[in-house]
């Protein structure tokens, strides 16, 4: 009897699951179906470039897989019924499965600041193409770009934007301090980028609502916009909730040691739709602690089909990675619970650093094999011996 895996979201966690888990259960009674809005696979953490036009980030998901044993199905999924064993699409009739591997992922909030949602673009998938297109009309006119949001993301989306338009005034808002998550010395750093680059940086500053044109402060104040970027926080899918699957108030499905949902041990949960405890915390949502997610589910789904019982999962951070437009950025070393250390490498070589890490997390979620490891070595899922040696004569092919 064939057994119905179905992945549900291909990011770098569904992506890496399905391709891991085909490797894992080749020649065996194993249907795998990878399920996904659009026909690509988007790097999500390029898609900064996407806007500034410096890069491109989707990769056709049937190329990607191609040579393996899991079928791509492009499509939305609309709701989960757990009592049936089924999911509920959007273009017509419902999808049975006896595993589900869930993996929808994450996206911008904009529910939390008035406008947002009508007048601010995000860099989630399409809306970063229609940035780009925006940010192409301005091409060669002096324009303001305010850039909403502090962290990681809002910095890797007002320099690259700055050195690709230097013509536009760029501001970053952000309602605390500025990059509070990376070292004194990386902070230096990236306050340097930002001044060579002519962003200008409000910190401390909340931002009270969007309008056409313009953003308005919490103090009363107002920054004139002809683009207004929001890179504020993320949210999971409803889909799991509504589905009574047991979820944080971001939506993310609270797993088990093995990434299963309790009560429903046939759906696995990963990537940023999962909230994972390790000893040290929940870890945040990145591509970092994703991927490794969906190595393992591949893993402990095959081990489930052959009659073993999966190690538990266990994760630690290694570094922190930013993009200061396309000739700097920051390669900072980090404990495993993500606190950062001094160790760092910044310039061009932090640069390519990053770039090299991005270009080896696609080449790992596509391949799904065990040199994939090598980029992850605390984040293996406890596996069989005899899986363990399939990982070896992997690494020696």
């Amino acid at each position: 009897m064939t057994t119905q895996v179905a992945v549900v979201g291909a990011g770098y966690a569904g992506l890496a699951a399905a391709s891991r888990l085909a490797r894992r259960t080749h020649g065996r009674d194993v249907r795998i179906q990878l399920i996904n809005a659009g026909p690509d696979f988007v790097e999500r953490i390029r898609l900064h470039q996407v806007a500034a036009g410096t890069g491109t980030a989707r990769h056709p998901l049937r190329e990607l897989l191609s040579g393996t044993d899991v079928s791509v199905r492009v499509g939305t999924v609309e709701a989960i019924d757990l009592a049936a064993g089924t999911l509920r699409m959007s273009d017509g009739g419902p999808v049975g499965y006896d595993t589900l591997v869930y993996a929808l992922g994450s996206h911008t909030r904009t529910d939390v600041v008035p406008g947002v949602a009508e007048h601010a673009y995000t860099l989630d998938g399409p809306v970063a193409d229609r940035l780009a297109a925006r940010l192409r009309e301005l091409d060669g006119r002096t324009g303001t770009v305010v850039v909403c949001g502090g962290g990681l993301t809002g910095i890797e989306a007002a320099t690259e934007i700055a050195e690709a338009y230097p013509q536009l005034a760029v501001t970053l808002v952000t309602r605390g301090r500025l990059a509070h998550d990376v070292s004194a010395r990386a902070e230096r750093y990236i306050r340097r980028s930002l001044d060579t680059l002519g962003v200008r940086v409000r910190e401390d500053t909340a931002v009270a609502a969007v309008e056409p044109g313009a953003v308005t402060l919490g103090d009363g104040g107002t920054l004139p916009a002809d683009v207004a970027v929001w890179c504020g926080s993320f949210v999971a899918s409803r889909i799991a909730a509504d589905a009574g699957l047991g979820t944080t108030e971001l939506g993310r499905i609270t797993v088990d040691s093995t990434l299963r949902a309790p009560g429903h041990p046939e759906v696995y949960a990963i990537g940023d739709a999962a909230a994972i405890t390790m000893p040290w915390g929940v870890p945040r949502m990145s591509c970092q602690a994703g991927l490794p997610t969906g190595l393992y589910v591949g893993d402990a789904v095959a081990a489930q089909l052959s009659g073993h019982t999966p190690r538990p999962y266990q994760f630690r951070f290694m570094d922190l990675c930013i993009s200061l437009g396309r000739r700097r950025g920051i390669m900072q070393a980090v404990r495993p619970s993500d606190r950062s250390t001094e160790l760092l490498f910044s310039g061009r070589s932090g640069a390519a650093l990053k770039d090299m890490i991005c270009r080896s997390a696609l080449w790992g979620a596509s391949r799904g094999n065990a040199s994939a490891r090598m980029l992850y070595p605390f984040a293996h899922a406890a596996r069989t011996p005899a899986a363990a040696l399939a990982d070896a004569a992997e690494l020696c092919a």
